[in-house]
């Protein structure tokens, strides 16, 4: 609460003269006599430079030095006592996220390729009968079909077809030449037992039954 107080120097009583207003009065009081010594120090040196006699070298005075105070006014934003200035510091954080690419997918193990057996090995063919070594005419001995025709081929007379084994109408052998029934329309020779006389025969009957020979039938008798 504001209290009244007399004012002296015939002022109005009403409200008290502030501490602003008191630090303002006594600023100018400053300024005013810093600026009354300054006056007083340039006329002082003005002086002693108009005194000095003509001839004379005047000393080199020192510069005027003026000096003015002042005293700057209290601002009215300090704050009371026991206020405690606060500062509010405000930390901007900054996330970066790094995304990692998945790993690329393992390759796939290759496929194996079957690989088929190689196909076996044809048998071989069964070998070929053994021909003797061809005897003379009449000196045959071996039995079998092999010497029967290797014999027949080389000592019958010619024109004649040969079968081995045969049919012979129930003998060892027998040459035939279109005959109906047996031989039609060709000349046969057919073996039906294979054995050295009955083929040597029949290579001599063929020479006989073609008139080209006149030997008898049947010359190495039956097997």
């Amino acid at each position: 609460m504001l209290e009244k107080r007399l004012v002296p120097h015939g002022r109005r009583a009403g409200a008290p003269l502030g501490r602003v207003a008191w630090l303002r009065a006594v600023a100018i009081s400053f300024a005013i006599g810093g600026v009354m010594v300054g006056g007083i120090a340039a006329t002082a040196v003005a002086s002693g430079a108009t005194a000095a006699p003509p001839g004379s070298t005047a000393a080199p005075s020192a510069p005027a030095t003026t000096t003015t105070t002042s005293t700057a006014p209290a601002s009215d934003d300090v704050p009371p006592p026991g206020t405690v200035a606060t500062t509010t510091t405000t930390t901007t954080t900054t996330t970066t996220t790094t995304t990692v690419p998945p790993a690329p997918p393992a390759p796939a193990p290759p496929v194996a390729t079957p690989v088929s057996a190689p196909a076996p090995a044809p048998a071989p063919p069964p070998p070929a009968p053994t021909v003797p070594a061809l005897p003379a005419r009449g000196e045959a001995t071996a039995y079998g079909c092999a010497a029967a025709l290797a014999y027949l081929t080389a000592y019958s007379a010619p024109g004649f077809t040969f079968e081995c084994p045969g049919y012979a109408l129930g003998h060892e052998a027998m040459t035939c030449i279109n005959e109906p029934g047996a031989c039609p329309g060709e000349s046969l020779i057919a073996i039906a037992d294979p054995c050295a006389h009955a083929y040597m025969n029949e290579a001599s009957n063929s020479w006989v039954l073609t008139g080209q020979s006149s030997a008898p039938i049947d010359p190495y008798g039956a097997c």
